[in-house]
Parts: C-alpha cells; sequence; structure tokens
C-alpha cells in the first residue's frame, strides 16, 4: 500500500531539476550535437571537453595520464568509457602534479586517510569557485527538506571554511534558514539537549549518530524537552544507511528520512533525494557518474556495480573517472516528481570479507543489529585464528546501547547474526564461531569514521 499511495501523491520536481535546467542553458546556448538527444547530455560533452583540455593543459599527472586521447573522437558523453580511470592511489601517489591552478589559487585542501594504516593518505584540492559550487548545490538540494525560517542542526565538522558544516551552512543561509553547526555527536545526551534548545525542526548526520539522538530522544528523561513532532525532517549522510535505521528514526520522530550521497571527491555534494524518496537525483550539471562492472564495463540501468565519478565543473583538481569504490545502480522508473535527472540508489556498504564461498557484509549485519531496540552502534572484528593445527574464524561483536538498557541484548545480537544466511552457513559448517559477544567501556563515537568490518590474526594457538 505504500508504494501505491507515494504513486498517487502531488509530489514537487525536485528543486534540482529547474536548477540544472538553467545551468545548463545558460552556460552551453548551443544545440545539442548530432547523435545526442538532450540539452543536458550536450552540456556535459561540452563541459567534459573543456575539463580534459584542461586537465592535459595544466597537469603533469593529466598530460602524461590522458596520452593519446583525441578529443576528436569523443562525440558523445557516453564516449568517456574511452577514457583510463583514476583511482584512489592516484590520489595519494600524484595529488599535487594532477593540480590546474598554482597551490596559491587553493582555498581548501582535504586530507583523507586510504584504507590500511600505513597507506599514504589522498588529499584532495579545492578553488574558491569549486567551493561556491558545493554551497549553491546545498541551496538547491536542501530546499527539498526545509524552508525558509526553519532552524537546522548540523552534526558534521565546521566552522573552517570549506567543511562540510560550514558550506552547508552558506547553502541554508542563502535560502533564509538558521543553522547551527554542531560537529559530530559525542555524548546524545547532551546533543538532544541542544537540539531541543535550539528548537531544531532538521537535522544533518551520520545514520548511525543521528540514531543514538533519536533513541536517547525517547529512552531518557531529556527526551521529554523534544516536543511532539519538533523534528520535521533528517538528512543522512557521510555513510551508507541502512535501512533498518531509516525506519527506527521514522518510527520515533515521525518525520521523512532523506538520504544525500557525496564524497570529499565529489565535493562534498553528490545528489538528494527529493520527496518520493525514490534514489538521489544528481548533481549533473557538475558531475557525470557511470555504473560499472568488475572489469571497468558500463552497467544499464537497474544493475548494480561500482560507482564513478568525473568533475565536469572543478577547477582546480579535476577527477577523471574516479573509482569511488561505492556500490550502488542507476533507478529505471521514472520518479514520481517527474524529473528525468539520474537516480542512484541507495549505497551498498563496501565493508565485505569472502570466507570460501560466502561473503560476510557488514551491511547484512546493520539490518539485522540496528532494528534491536536500544543499539546505538557496534563494531564487527573477524579473527582468523589457529586451534591446534586448524585454522577457524572467531567473530567479536563490540556493542553500543542506550544507558541501563544493555541486559539481554548479547543473546539478541547473537539470534540476529545467526539469521543471516551467509554466516548460518559458515557456523554450521564449523568454519566461524561467534566468539564474542560485549557491551563496550570505550567512549561511544570516540572516531567518527566510516564503519568496517575489522580483521585481525592470530597465529599462536589458542582456546576457544
Amino acid at each position: 500500500m505504500a508504494g501505491v499511495f507515494i504513486e498517487t501523491m502531488n509530489i514537487d520536481i525536485t528543486p534540482l531539476d529547474r536548477w540544472i535546467v538553467t545551468r545548463t542553458a545558460s552556460r552551453f546556448p548551443g544545440e545539442p550535437t548530432t547523435g545526442i538527444t538532450t540539452q543536458l547530455e550536450a552540456y556535459q560533452l561540452w563541459m567534459l571537453k573543456k575539463t580534459l583540455t584542461l586537465a592535459r593543459e595544466k597537469s603533469p599527472f593529466y598530460r602524461n595520464h590522458l596520452k593519446g586521447i583525441n578529443l576528436e573522437d569523443l562525440r558523445s558523453v557516453q564516449d568517456i568509457r574511452q577514457l583510463p580511470f583514476v583511482f584512489a592511489r592516484d590520489l595519494a601517489d600524484h595529488g599535487l602534479q594532477m593540480l590546474c591552478v598554482s597551490q596559491g589559487e587553493i582555498a581548501r585542501v582535504t586530507t583523507l586517510q586510504t584504507s590500511g594504516t600505513t597507506a599514504r593518505p589522498k588529499r584532495i584540492f579545492f578553488t574558491q569557485h569549486d567551493m561556491e559550487n558545493t554551497a549553491e548545490f546545498f541551496t538547491r538540494g536542501m530546499a527539498t527538506l526545509v524552508k525558509p525560517g526553519q532552524r537546522v542542526m548540523v552534526l558534521m565538522p565546521g566552522p573552517n571554511f570549506g567543511s562540510v558544516g560550514e558550506r552547508v551552512k552558506t547553502g541554508l543561509s542563502q535560502m533564509g534558514c538558521s543553522t547551527l553547526v554542531n560537529g559530530f555527536v559525542d555524548n546524545p545526551g547532551s546533543v538532544v539537549k541542544k537540539i531541543a534548545a535550539f528548537r531544531a525542526d532538521c537535522i544533518i548526520g551520520l545514520p548511525v549518530q543521528v540514531l543514538s539522538l533519536a533513541r536517547s530522544s525517547r529512552a531518557t528523561a531529556h527526551g521529554s524537552s523534544i516536543s511532539t513532532n519538533r523534528i520535521k525532517s533528517v538528512l543522512l549522510t557521510g555513510d551508507y544507511v541502512p535501512l533498518s535505521i531509516i525506519r527506527a528514526i521514522k518510527e520515533i520522530w515521525h518525520c521523512p528520512v532523506f538520504i544525500h550521497y557525496g564524497m570529499t571527491e565529489t565535493g562534498l555534494g553528490g545528489g538528494v533525494e527529493c520527496r518520493a524518496q525514490r534514489g538521489c537525483h544528481l548533481r549533473e550539471a557538475d558531475l557525470f557518474f557511470e555504473i560499472i562492472d568488475e572489469n571497468g564495463y558500463p552497467l544499464p540501468l537497474g544493475q548494480v556495480g561500482e560507482v564513478t565519478v568525473t568533475t565536469l565543473t572543478r577547477t582546480g583538481m579535476p577527477l577523471i573517472r574516479y573509482r569511488t569504490g561505492d556500490r550502488a545502480c542507476f533507478l529505471e522508473d521514472l520518479c514520481p516528481c517527474g524529473s528525468r535527472l539520474k537516480r542512484l540508489d541507495r549505497v551498498r556498504g563496501r565493508s565485505v570479507v569472502r570466507l570460501g564461498s560466502q561473503e560476510i557484509r557488514l551491511d547484512e549485519m546493520d539490518e539485522a543489529v540496528f532494528k534491536l531496540d536500544n543499539m546505538v552502534d557496534f563494531q564487527v572484528t573477524l579473527v582468523e585464528a589457529t586451534v591446534a593445527t586448524a585454522g577457524i574464524h572467531l567473530l567479536n561483536v563490540e556493542f553500543w546501547s542506550i544507558p541501563d538498557k544493555v541486559q539481554g541484548l548479547e543473546r539478541k545480537i547473537e539470534q540476529a547474526l545467526y539469521k543471516i544466511p551467509a554466516i548460518r552457513h559458515l557456523m554450521d559448517q564449523g568454519e566461524l564461531t561467534i566468539n564474542s559477544i560485549f557491551a563496550s567501556n570505550a567512549k561511544l563515537f570516540s572516531r567518527p569514521i566510516k564503519r568496517s568490518i575489522k580483521q585481525e590474526r592470530i597465529k599462536k594457538k589458542i582456546n576457544v
């Protein structure tokens, strides 16, 4: 019934639609060329060629990376598949060589740690112009969630120029909204009090952290200071979003929960859901997205693959066919809001460990464990151990709950994990053991990073 109800609702078209139409028409006044069916595709091809020309002329990295590429061979934006990919390691190894401006023209540098503790970090560079484009996207995209005069609490880093919190605040100020950039959640109880004191209408933050606020506001005395239906909307960003978290927040706060897709590499903003909540409408005037298979070939609508992005308006450090590592698909059907912009389905979690023929996936564990009342966060560690002369894998789960609501959760977590087919198969075959489930004594959200399955190896004999 819910699906039918959404289809028959009178849903306003995403505000990104008119914004992108206006931008593409004003910046590309020419007519679409032969074989190109839309003004947007013509604009994207035009901007792609401008980006390639800039990159080859100004960047030592791209001068070599794009050697032999003939721009005349690019007759449609789909011909982008002729170009080589850029990987995270390229950003780590050749970041400065990818610049197309002098370092004096860089207004913001963001350093990101790549996977592995010894790997060289990635550094992403932005000009003032790049940052202004991001704020403009937030102005347009946030119009779906909030109205002028409303109050928005941002649970992301700030207030330095170029931080996500500062860019969101700048974008919302152009809408006439009041914005408080709180930073990441460190203590859910104290942040709930801040929300009440600020009288926030909208909350923006990491999925797990916003879940902790919703459950804290319901379970403790200070929750009564947030009046019923106080929160009008929630935007989850910064990590993939489990459905179980969306459902829990909706149930507690009785408000729509939207998803934003973006990362530092996309210039923070990438796409956001409209009121239909059927996938993220993408920022197609600034970014060109592809979904590719494991061999790098484009996939049709509806098939899940790796998200790859090309920046079309970035002047400081363009990214051309950058492989993000995220997995998702483009949705096939027309959005109920009426927009024909591409929509990205909910991103799948990328933390996966393969054991034999089975995959242990963090996103599957999230769906199972976050359904449990009073759960706030958990960390999974997979240990490859030696028992006598045989190898076995041990699953350890450290979890955080609402204070004084720990009793019985260990057993419930174990039962929830065993219901996951891959885990049940491995346990029944004797290849995996749930070794330890315990309430953590560590500070909640002490390291607000993207969640993943930790892996350890113990070579000595142990007792299980």
